[in-house]
């Protein structure tokens, strides 16, 4: 048995030590995840303060997520090595440290850069979480703990936008990066109390450099061509030796992993069919609700002109009803197959993407409500049959590296998902801003009459003729724009929901002759 799972029941805390080291690893895990989350909701105002586009500003989240992707597989070495309380408490430390610097930076690089030493920092807290949970609970409680997990992953990214818009509002927007300072030094106190050190007896293995440094590369050169591609053309040499760097180096990885004895990411995670196809889910999973958590408040503010605020209110009732639901699909977890909550939560959350397609500036704000609680709530469905199934098929020395893959595997999906999206509405902004400025010429009497109409107005401020013309055809270029931006948000969630339904068939997969565990005969 683990470290943890020996150290805890001895601690002198009788049967609550497994909880109040679960309630420990979770402060670690939603101060990341609230800080990944809030943020969102700053970006127009960065964008603002520094002066740049949103092909910029969108590193504030996608840094992040890269470097949580990144950090990820090194989780099992490190506690080993170091012990869970050791490594916990430094990656909070650094995590507050980064996020004063975010908030005391004259340039947007500097941002950038907290950011990823943050996302760093989170991709350790995470699977240590999840590796923890899974490693306390009985194998017929396992759902439990996994929807426990579930909570964090999913009532972070739900509570975090609200919290950051008040906070932007109130404060301004650097304060936004202070938001989980308080979590963070909550869990770090708890961690000196409830936590474990390091297990005399775990190994002692070489940490794998050259894994990282190639997972480190393939990620960040494709997140850059995707990013760049549109800006920098994608026949360009600058995009082709990004993207041939990043497939040499994904190459390399799965190479090199198999050919040392202590890999960072273990290939033979993936011989087991059930955690592959947890895997293909977990991937898609991330892309879809961390790309929506990037979408909403941008849609938002961005189309429907709210304040961050409004923005980040928008989640909170979702976030309410997920503390409703978590229990629920953590106990279905543990009686029946994983398949079938799965792909209900999927096809609600398609269905709600498909419906945000919609929406425009003259949705309501109880709308959207309803559209993002519906979607939130079958992804509570989602994350904690994946997590338990996934490492419900591992051996137990595999558990912990499983739980960094799996990990690894989500917050990859979500990096991608968040830089594909940005791509699409930068892309499909500009596509349809040019097909809109087509139709608006002299042949066309609707827009002759708008802009006779806008002359007559702007003729009562006394302007000239020539004045009047260029106010009008300016303010006719503006509402070109806006409307192309609403389209190209709507291209987005169409595309959230064709994301969540490429996961059905592996969900479908993931299920197939498993007996839940509370349903197996006693032996």
């Amino acid at each position: 048995m683990s470290a943890i799972a020996d150290a805890t029941p001895s601690s002198g805390f009788g049967s609550a030590a497994k909880w109040l080291a679960t309630a420990t690893v979770l402060c670690g895990m939603l101060a990341s995840i609230l800080s990944s989350t809030m943020t969102n909701v700053a970006i127009p105002e960065v964008m603002g303060a520094f002066g740049v586009g949103q092909d910029q500003a969108h590193w504030l989240s996608t840094g992040f997520l890269a470097a949580s992707t990144a950090s990820m597989p090194t989780v099992a070495w490190l506690r080993d090595r170091f012990g869970a309380r050791a490594i916990f408490i430094g990656a909070m430390a650094v995590f507050s440290l980064a996020a004063l610097a975010a908030e005391s930076a004259d340039a947007i690089e500097m941002v950038i850069l907290a950011r990823v030493v943050q996302g760093a920092c989170a991709g350790i807290s995470q699977p240590l979480a999840l590796m923890t949970i899974f490693q306390l609970f009985p194998p017929n409680d396992r759902g439990l703990a996994s929807g426990i997990f579930g909570m964090g992953v999913i009532l972070g990214p739900a509570l975090g936008p609200t919290f950051g818009g008040l906070i932007v509002d109130e404060f301004g927007w650097r304060y936004v990066f202070l938001g989980s300072l308080p979590m963070c030094a909550l869990g770090i106190m708890m961690a000196l109390v409830f936590l474990p050190g390091r297990d005399p007896s775990a190994p002692r293995s070489r940490f794998d450099w050259i894994g990282l440094a190639l997972i480190a590369t393939g990620v960040t050169c494709l997140l850059n061509a995707l990013s760049n591609g549109q800006r920098w053309g994608w026949e360009s040499e600058e995009i082709v030796v990004l993207v041939v760097v990043a497939i040499l180096a994904l190459i390399g990885l799965v190479a090199w992993e198999h050919l040392i004895p202590n890999p960072m990411l273990n290939m033979a995670l993936y011989r087991v069919p059930r955690f592959a196809c947890a895997s293909v889910v977990a991937m898609i999973f991330g892309a879809g609700m961390f790309g929506s958590m990037y979408l909403i408040p941008l849609f938002a503010q961005q189309v429907q002109q709210l304040t961050p605020t409004a923005a980040g209110m928008m989640l909170m009732p979702a976030g309410v009803l997920l503390v409703f639901l978590f229990p629920i699909s953590g106990g279905l977890a543990d009686r029946v197959r994983p398949h079938g909550p799965i792909i209900t939560g999927l096809l609600a959350f398609a269905l709600a993407g498909y419906w945000l397609a919609g929406c425009d500036v003259n949705t309501s704000w109880w709308t959207m409500v309803f559209l993002v609680s519906f979607g939130r709530a079958g992804l509570a469905f989602v994350v904690s049959n994946v997590n338990s199934s996934a490492l419900r098929a591992l051996p137990p020395n595999l558990v912990g590296q499983g739980s960094g893959a799996i990990n690894f595997i989500r917050m990859m999906g979500a990096a991608f998902g968040v830089n594909g999206l940005a791509f699409i509405i930068e892309n499909r902004a500009a596509f349809h801003a040019s097909i809109l400025t087509a139709t608006q010429h002299a042949g066309n009497p609707d827009t002759l009459a708008f802009i006779d109409s806008l002359r007559g107005l702007v003729a009562h401020a006394g302007l000239a003729g020539v004045e009047r013309s260029g106010m009008a055809y300016n303010y006719l270029g503006q509402v070109i724009w806006a409307q192309a931006t609403t389209m190209a948000f709507q291209d987005a969630f169409i595309a959230v929901s064709i994301i969540f339904l490429a996961a059905v068939a592996p969900a479908w997969l993931l299920g197939r002759g498993v007996v839940p565990p509370r349903a197996r005969p006693k032996s």
